[in-house]
């Protein structure tokens, strides 16, 4: 999951790079994210200063903490999967503010 997590970590950065509106909107956010996958392995990373961290293995105490199976994660990245459908019906667990949750679904849609 590692790869998976890096590729979308590259991907919301370029995003950041290329699109100014999305640049200035993270400009001034700092949050923690960990992600534990299948009950098992954790990874996470850190939005701020505009950029987001590489993604680390290991567990922290987050801002916001999701909890997914490998399976379903993949099916929301390649939109097979809503995001919002798996969390209605709890195959995706979010532990978080509303506002963080309205970050973490922005994004998951980069």
């Amino acid at each position: 999951m590692k790869e998976v997590l890096n590729n979308l970590v590259k991907k919301m950065n370029d995003k950041i790079a290329n699109d100014q509106a999305y640049a200035k909107k993270l400009q001034s956010v700092t949050k923690s994210i960990d992600i534990i996958f299948d009950d098992k392995d954790s990874y996470y990373f850190k939005v701020e200063n505009g950029h987001i961290t590489e993604p680390q293995e290991g567990k922290i105490d987050a801002d916001i903490t999701v909890t997914v199976s490998s399976d379903v994660f993949n099916k929301i990245l390649s939109k097979e999967v809503n995001a919002m459908d798996a969390y209605m019906k709890q195959q995706i667990k979010i532990k978080s503010s509303l506002m963080d949750k309205l970050l973490l679904s922005d994004l998951l849609k980069a």
